[in-house]
């Protein structure tokens, strides 16, 4: 779904019928020209219990990391409960319900 110049994009690993990994992220883009395209993360929901860096959403609950240019500026925590695949499905209503707000606080400053 897009959102004027942003998009949630999700990416998810499934096998077996199961979710293994998963990312939904709100991005805006900061392109600069017409038509091109500069994808930055804005907020980042995600599941990857076999990474070093990775989240089990299951263990400990989904978490909301929060951008600004770039880098890391906050992690929201608090969310209710949700398996591995349910969990895309919440982020993504998530982001959909939220995304101007996240835009307007966390997206990339105009120079």
């Amino acid at each position: 779904m897009e959102h004027g110049l942003s998009r949630i994009n999700l990416e998810m690993g499934v096998s077996d019928g199961k979710v293994d990994w998963f990312v939904v992220q709100l991005e805006q883009n900061v392109g600069q020209r017409y038509g091109k395209r500069d994808w930055r993360q804005v907020a980042r929901s995600d599941h990857h219990p076999d990474s070093a860096w990775g989240h089990d959403v299951e263990a400990e609950r989904l978490h909301l990391d929060l951008y600004r240019d770039g880098q890391k500026v906050d992690v929201q925590r608090g969310f209710p409960p949700a398996s591995a695949e349910n969990a895309p499905a919440y982020c993504e209503r998530f982001f959909e319900k939220r995304a101007g707000n996240l835009l307007e606080r966390y997206g990339p400053r105009s120079e």
